[in-house]
Order: structure tokens, then C-alpha cells, then sequence
């Protein structure tokens, strides 16, 4: 009976100590969480003013409906890809037709995103531009610091 209260408690033990990490080694957050933490860290970096954090808070409402579209364009590349892919054969040239259909879709995500940064460099101070340059020199290619 001890014996199986001891395993039981050591269980329960581990189980609970991994719930305690799973957050930082396993769970990940969804799209508008990890926007809403990103989108806070650079504002309170930056000490955004609340026209400025609102003007932010815009650029972020876009940047998820936006993505919504291309997850969604994204599955149904997916899709055609593997049906592609399960053919007895298939050709460079089917491919590139393939390919050249995510070409429009991948220039208005540019141009979108090269608009919302524009705007967002447009209502920074020169102080708070020299800020961003410099946590942005930070990241390090694996993790971004200014993030975290």
C-alpha cells in the first residue's frame, strides 16, 4: 500500500513539474498572443506614446487578419503540392507552374509589410529610432533579444 502511494506521489510529481515547463519548452501561443506580447515589448521599449501604440496596435490588427489569408492560401498550396508530389510523375515545369502561383500572394505580403514598417518608422522620434536600431543589432540570428 506505501509502495503504491509512493509511485503514485512520484507520478503526479513529474507530471506536475513538467506542466510547471511545459510553457517554456513545448506549449507555444497562438498567432495573436505572440503579436500581443511582441507588440508590447516594443512599446514599452520604445516608450510609445498612446497615439503611437494605438498606430502599432493598427499595424498588428492587420498583420492577423492578413495572416489569416495566407494560412489559408498556404493549406491550399499545401494541398496541390501533395497532390503533385503523389503523381507517377512530374516535371520541373509543373512545379514552377505551381511555384509561380504563390508569386502574387508573396508580393502584396512584401509590399504590405514594407508599407506597415514605413508607417511605423514615420511616427517614431529620432531617439526612439536610434532605440529600435540598436536592440534590433542585438538579435543574434537564433533568438530575438529585443523580444525577450
Amino acid at each position: 500500500m506505501k509502495k503504491t502511494i509512493l509511485i503514485t506521489i512520484s507520478i503526479l510529481s513529474v507530471a506536475l513539474i513538467g506542466l510547471a515547463f511545459a510553457r517554456g519548452h513545448g506549449w507555444r501561443p497562438c498567432a495573436e498572443e505572440r503579436v500581443a506580447h511582441i507588440t508590447s515589448e516594443i512599446a514599452e521599449r520604445l516608450d510609445l506614446s498612446a497615439a503611437q501604440k494605438m498606430t502599432l496596435d493598427g499595424i498588428a490588427e492587420d498583420f492577423l487578419e492578413e495572416r489569416q489569408q495566407v494560412m489559408k492560401d498556404r493549406r491550399a498550396f499545401k494541398s496541390s503540392l501533395m497532390e503533385m508530389l503523389s503523381q507517377e510523375s512530374l516535371t520541373a515545369q509543373e512545379l514552377t507552374g505551381l511555384f509561380e502561383t504563390k508569386k502574387p500572394a508573396i508580393e502584396t505580403v512584401l509590399q504590405t509589410a514594407a508599407e506597415h514598417l514605413a508607417e511605423f518608422h514615420g511616427m517614431l522620434t529620432p531617439e526612439q529610432r536610434r532605440i529600435l536600431v540598436a536592440e534590433m543589432e542585438s538579435y543574434d540570428g537564433r533568438r530575438c533579444r529585443f523580444l525577450h
